[in-house]
């Protein structure tokens, strides 16, 4: 698309209402984004999220116009409307569709369960009818362009025994009934499974595994490594950013004609409704795609820069030009498992329970308690047992590991093991226990008064005492190599 006709789109699109044009556009590609709350979005909206857009992705209002897409989308709440998957998922079919304007068409209300989504249904908290107001809308957007599919995030309000059993049959209505009136019956229909953070919410993804034999031209996209914002419900900001990247992919996966960004695409293995084996091990990174798991403790996404994968290993490269990076997700008691290779004189590490902290001036970064990972033979701060608290194994700057240590040589793999549970915390080191520590105890802290980590015991979670974290990887600019990285919920 030339430079001329996207300009004269925006403005078609800046000018437009629905009372003064109503020839659909063949370049105009619409999108109805429905479901509830964690479809509309409770994501905090920080200025990074703030800026977010694309020059091709409008949004349809609450006064039926059509203008740039900015968070919130939806205006379901507006007091508590915030970052949803919607805006990235445009974005990323923006990218796919470098010819097309995207529009997004918001019809998610908070709170409503799949009852509320059939014709004449009422919604006294939010005085919508959230099928008819959405059909209205639908209606009303179709006069501008062509709808293509929706992406569907639902069942919260649905997670119990009684609702689970007819979630399908009434979702499989719904698909039906929006096909009709968009008059395609073969319209895609993305759905996202319920967040894995509270157990009742597996009751729908359990139904929703059976949705794709059973309804054509639909798929379900996975919520594998996302994480809640704090109140065990809604998804952060991070996650709810990531997830419309995989709806996205989802709906690409449905439009065969676009095979090769399918290739590229972050799906987030949404044929894999367990992530678990046997023993209840999690796989954290299995030489695919990190971005599943993984982001930026600066971002939403995995580092463009810094990191790749190589023959199933995760690799920091040389420079520091990626940072740190941390799990989507968080965890409390799990046992974490994973293999480590370094290179000459390099220095990385292993941080959990990684959690927001906040120093006396008022700064706030992402730290936890951290194995180290040093090369003890050649790096000058460790060689010759110099300091045995900041050699690999220790629980950096706290603890040194005991005599049952066997370190391995650059270019060796080593086998890390960390246990986190409650607040006994202990590191493994190629089969054999080198340290074990309680955090949050008296000479816990007194030790931690004795570091740089001083610096946190103003904030409201103390250094090493967060309930739950993240686990983090840490770019010191040492080239490093990680693989087989898992992680077993202790519950």
């Amino acid at each position: 698309m030339n430079k001329t006709l996207i300009v004269g789109l925006q403005l078609f699109f800046s000018c437009f209402t629905i009372t003064t044009f109503a020839q659909p556009q063949k370049d105009v590609h619409i999108y109805i984004l429905m479901g509830q709350s964690n479809m509309a979005g409770r994501g905090k909206i920080t200025d990074d999220y703030a800026q977010h857009g694309h020059p091709r992705v409008m949004t349809f209002n609450q006064s039926g116009e059509w203008e740039p897409a900015k968070h919130p989308l939806h205006f379901d709440k507006p007091k508590m409307a915030g970052v949803g998957p919607g805006l990235t998922f445009g974005m990323a079919m923006a990218e796919a569709y470098p010819n097309a304007i995207i529009g997004l068409v918001p019809c998610a209300v908070g709170g409503t369960s799949i009852a509320k989504w059939i014709p004449g249904a009422y919604d006294d908290k939010t005085n919508t009818h959230p099928y008819d107001d959405a059909v209205a809308r639908i209606r009303q957007a179709m006069k501008t362009g062509i709808v293509k599919g929706v992406i569907w995030h639902q069942g919260e309000g649905d997670s119990n025994e009684a609702s689970s059993k007819v979630y399908l049959e009434r979702l499989t209505v719904l698909i039906g009934r929006i096909r009709a009136v968009v008059g395609n019956s073969n319209l895609p229909f993305i759905v996202g499974q319920l967040a894995r953070y509270r157990n009742n919410y597996q009751l729908i993804n359990s139904e929703l595994r059976k949705l794709p034999a059973s309804v054509e031209h639909t798929t379900v996209v996975s919520s594998e490594g996302l994480w809640h914002l704090g109140d065990g419900t809604h998804f952060d900001s991070f996650s709810a950013a990531e997830f419309g990247r995989r709806f996205a992919a989802g709906m690409l996966r449905m439009q065969p004609h676009l095979a090769a960004v399918q290739e590229n695409a972050v799906f987030g293995k949404a044929d894999s409704y367990s992530s678990t084996d046997a023993q209840g091990w999690e796989v954290l990174f299995d030489g695919n795609d990190p971005n599943i798991r993984w982001r930026s403790i600066n971002g939403d996404q995995f580092p463009e820069k810094g990191w790749a994968v190589e023959d199933d290993m995760l690799v920091i490269l040389p420079g520091r030009k990626g940072k740190d990076i941390i799990t989507r997700e968080q965890f409390s008691d799990f046992e974490l498992e994973l293999e480590v290779k370094l290179t000459d004189s390099a220095n990385t590490g292993v941080k959990y329970i990684v959690a927001p902290l906040r120093n006396a001036k008022g700064k706030t970064v992402f730290n936890g308690p951290e194995y180290q990972l040093i090369d003890d033979f050649k790096h000058e701060s460790v060689k010759g047992n110099r300091s045995p608290e900041t050699s690999s194994g220790s629980a950096y700057l706290l603890y040194a590991p005991n005599d049952n240590k066997t370190w391995k040589h650059a270019g060796e793999w080593n086998h890390i093991r960390i246990i986190v549970k409650g607040k006994h915390i202990e590191h493994w080191l190629n089969g054999k226990k080198i340290l074990a520590y309680e955090r949050g105890t008296d000479g816990f802290r007194k030790r931690v008064a004795e570091t740089k980590f001083k610096e946190y015991q103003t904030s409201a979670t103390a250094y090493g005492e967060a309930t739950f974290g993240h686990i983090l990887l840490q770019d010191h600019g040492d080239s490093a190599y990680f693989r087989n990285i898992k992680i077993r919920r202790l519950h």
